[in-house]
């Protein structure tokens, strides 16, 4: 998202806002943040916080709605855009995955996961709307890959259920999240992506560019 993009400065300053409570929750999650510390970082005063955002919670729920937007937008529909053959839509979404693991652990030496399912884990039993939040995305998240499985079943002249297999890689892209932040790991994300292009018949495409190296 290109907040300077944005046309007015109050609708610039809100999502300058959420951006920086969105690092600050994927990081040390909802908890253990408070509303001064985003402030902080976003360098507005706690009362700029408070025009924008009734709460913390409304926040979050804001956090989980751009969460949702960029992950849409950058690792599904530019993929989509780029692309046209499944198995290279597949590597994409897991060399972009894989790629901003490495960059935060670089950084870090950690890696947080998906931003998304931390704050639904974290925040779903007591803000439905949260999780609600959550898994609208995740539904258009697995449409685009029941859309890869379809397309690689076509392209094989092979049968199969599209919808389940899609189901399927979605379920091993929340194990490969989760796999890589419990061992701090961002390599964990390349053996998840092998995994899920054998599932759709491609197991010899390869995940990174030349130029790349896994540690």
């Amino acid at each position: 998202m290109d907040i300077e993009a944005l046309p007015t400065k109050g609708e610039r300053t809100r999502a300058h806002i959420v951006a920086t409570a969105a690092q600050l929750f994927w990081r040390r999650n909802f908890h253990g943040v408070s509303v001064d510390q985003v402030a902080d970082a976003a360098e507005v005063n706690k009362a700029t916080v408070y025009r924008y955002f009734a709460d913390k919670r409304d926040l979050a729920l804001a956090v989980v709605k751009f969460n949702g937007a960029i992950t849409l937008e950058v690792f599904f529909a530019a993929t989509f855009d780029k692309y046209s053959a499944p198995q290279d839509r597949l590597a994409e979404i897991y060399r972009l995955a894989y790629q901003a693991h490495a960059a935060i652990h670089a950084d870090t030496g950690d890696v947080f996961g998906c931003p998304m399912v931390g704050l639904a884990l974290e925040l779903g039993q007591d803000m439905p709307e949260i999780r609600e939040e959550a898994d609208r995305v995740f539904t258009q998240v697995e449409a685009y890959l029941a859309t890869i499985a379809r397309d690689a079943l076509a392209s094989r002249g092979a049968s199969g259920d599209a919808e389940t297999l899609g189901r399927t890689l979605m379920q091993l892209q929340h194990g490969a999240f989760a796999s890589s932040r419990l061992s701090a790991d961002p390599s964990r994300m390349l053996d998840a992506g092998k995994a899920a292009l054998a599932l759709i018949g491609f197991p010899d495409t390869p995940i990174l560019e030349k130029e790349d190296s896994r540690p």
